[in-house]
């Protein structure tokens, strides 16, 4: 009587063990990577969405989006980078962040044509003002685009 209640026991805890296996593992794709992994694709969308509004806005040629798409994803892993070392001081990151946008818009800027670069400036003012003057970080969206 004693074996078979061993048994059980036994036989509950590995089925335990298993359902607490298969939920780790839950959510992750054919190729065996890790939710995380999974989550790291919408950086790219938000690149393509960004892509998306600034060539509506100003009317960028298919040139003008191949050379802006490589400075917003190197822009956006590096806030990302930033964002994930804790080790850091936060004035310290904002300033850094603050670095990394600029020096993307700067690249930014030297592919577009001076009326491109003109409408995106009053475009930028206006959402500024829209928002109150508040900056990115304040406002909570801190690596979202510049």
């Amino acid at each position: 009587m004693r074996g078979m209640w061993i048994l059980t026991v036994a036989a509950c805890l590995l089925g335990g063990l298993v359902g607490i296996g298969q939920s780790m593992f839950a959510g992750q794709g054919a190729g065996g990577a890790p939710p995380t992994a999974q989550r790291a694709r919408p950086h790219l969308n938000q690149v393509e969405r960004e892509l998306q509004r600034m060539s509506q806005t100003l009317n960028l040629t298919d040139d003008q989006v191949a050379r802006i798409r490589p400075i917003l994803l190197i822009r956006n892993k590096q806030l990302k980078d930033l964002r994930a070392n804790s080790s850091l001081p936060q004035g310290y990151a904002r300033t850094k962040a603050t670095a990394i946008r600029k020096s993307a818009r700067r690249q930014i800027d030297q592919i577009l044509t001076p009326v491109q670069r003109e409408k995106q400036k009053v475009t930028r003012r206006g959402v500024r003002q829209n928002r109150g003057g508040q900056s990115s970080v304040v406002r909570g969206t801190y690596g979202a685009g510049g």
